[in-house]
C-alpha cells in the first residue's frame, strides 16, 4: 500500500467527536468532580485519547508509507514540529500567565515543557491541561521514521514492533497499575508512553489492511455506531482505574481498535452534507479544541465564580459555545500560519491528531 494524502473524512468525524467527548468530560470534572466508571464520560476520558493515538499511527502510515527515507526524515520532523509545538507552547504560556496550573511550577518544569524531549519520558510534568498526550505523540513521532523505513523493507518488522509494544502494555495493565488505588494517584504511570505506545502501533497496522468489499464498507458505519454504544454503555462500575487494568483494559482496547477500523473503512456517503461538513469541521479544529477548552472554561469560571449548580451549568454552556468558535479562529489564523511555513513542495495537509 503506497502512501497517499487522500483525505479520509470519516477519520475527521471520529477525531472531532473524540475531542468533543474529552471536552465534556473535563467540563464535568472541573465542575462536579470525577465520575464513576459506569458513566459514559469515564470511558471517553480513557479511550478517546487512545483513539487519538490509533488515528495518529494510521494517518501517518497512510501519508508516508513508501515515501519516507533516511534523506527526508529531517523534513518529517520539521513538519511535525510546525504542526504540534506552536499551539502547545501558546497554550502553555496562557496557562502560566492566567495561573491555571494547580501544581507548583518551577524553572525545571517550564524548561521541560518547552524543550519537549525531556517531557516525552515524563509526560506527567506538562503544564497545559491534557498535554500529556502531546508528549506521548512526540515520542511516537521520534520513532515513527525508523518503524516505517523498517516496515517498508519487510512488514514483519511492524509486527515485531507490535509484539514488543504489547510487553510494556501488559506490564502496566496487569502489574504496575493497582486496581485498588484511584487513577489520579497513579497518573504518572498511566500516562507513560510505554503504556500507550501499543495504540500508535495498532494504528500503523490498520493502515496496512487492504480495503474490504463494498458491502462491508457500507455496513461499517452501522458497525461503528454499535461499537461506540458498547464502549459507552459497557457494564462496569467503580473508580475509573478499573477501565485501565486487567482484562477490562484488553476488552476496551479491542473494542476501540474495531471502532477505529470500521470508521476508517466506512462509506459515509449517505450522510447529509450539512452533517458531514459539521463533523469534518470538528475534526479540523480538534487539536485546538483539545488544548483550548480548559483555558476557556477556566476564564468563564474565574469571571462568574460559580457556587450553585445552575451557575456551574451556565459556565459549561458558555464554554461549549465559545470553544468551537475560538478553536476555529486559532486553527485558521494560528495553526495554519505555522503549517504554511512548510516548503510548498513538502506540504501535505493532513490533520495529525493529538
Amino acid at each position: 500500500m503506497s502512501g497517499t494524502s487522500k483525505r479520509i473524512h470519516s477519520l475527521d468525524y471520529l477525531r472531532g467527536l473524540a475531542a468533543c467527548g474529552i471536552m465534556f468530560y473535563h467540563f464535568h470534572l472541573l465542575s462536579f468532580g470525577e465520575v464513576d466508571s459506569a458513566n459514559p464520560l469515564a470511558k471517553i476520558k480513557i479511550y478517546a485519547v487512545a483513539i487519538f493515538f490509533i488515528l495518529s499511527g494510521l494517518t501517518l502510515f497512510r501519508v508516508y508509507n513508501n515515501k519516507l527515507s533516511v534523506d527526508n526524515v529531517k523534513i518529517f520532523y520539521f513538519k511535525r514540529i510546525l504542526r504540534i509545538l506552536p499551539l502547545l507552547w501558546f497554550v502553555t504560556i496562557l496557562t502560566l500567565l492566567l495561573n491555571f496550573q494547580t501544581e507548583p511550577v518551577n524553572l525545571k518544569k517550564i524548561i521541560t515543557n518547552f524543550t519537549i524531549l525531556p517531557g516525552i519520558l515524563k509526560p506527567e510534568v506538562y503544564i497545559a491541561n491534557g498535554a500529556w498526550s502531546i508528549g506521548n505523540e512526540c515520542g511516537f513521532y521520534v520513532l515513527f521514521p525508523l518503524l516505517l523505513i523498517l516496515a517498508n523493507k519487510n512488514s514483519i518488522y511492524l509486527w515485531l514492533s507490535f509484539l514488543i509494544a504489547i510487553i510494556p502494555f501488559c506490564i502496566y495493565t496487569y502489574i504496575v497499575l493497582d486496581p485498588t488505588i484511584p487513577l489520579g494517584l497513579q497518573w504518572r504511570h498511566y500516562v507513560s508512553p510505554f503504556a500507550q505506545f501499543l495504540f500508535f502501533i495498532i494504528g500503523m497496522l490498520l493502515g496496512t489492511i487492504k480495503t474490504p468489499s463494498v458491502l462491508i464498507c457500507k455496513l461499517a458505519p452501522f458497525a461503528s455506531i454499535i461499537l461506540a454504544a458498547i464502549i459507552i454503555f459497557y457494564p462496569i462500575s467503580g473508580e475509573p482505574i478499573v477501565l485501565t487494568v486487567g482484562n477490562q483494559r484488553i476488552i476496551f482496547t479491542l473494542l476501540t481498535t474495531l471502532l477505529c477500523y470500521f470508521m476508517y473503512i466506512g462509506d459515509f456517503s449517505f450522510l447529509h452534507s450539512s452533517i458531514a461538513n459539521s463533523l469534518t469541521f470538528l475534526g479540523e479544529i480538534s487539536y485546538s479544541v483539545y488544548l483550548l477548552h480548559p483555558i476557556i472554561f477556566e476564564c468563564f469560571k474565574m469571571t462568574i465564580n460559580p457556587s450553585s449548580h445552575r451557575e456551574k451549568i451556565i459556565v459549561i454552556v458558555l464554554s461549549v459555545l465559545v470553544t468551537p468558535i475560538a478553536s476555529y479562529i486559532v486553527y485558521n489564523y494560528f495553526e495554519k500560519y505555522f503549517i504554511n511555513l512548510m516548503p510548498a513542495k513538502q506540504k501535505v495537509m493532513t490533520k495529525i491528531p493529538v
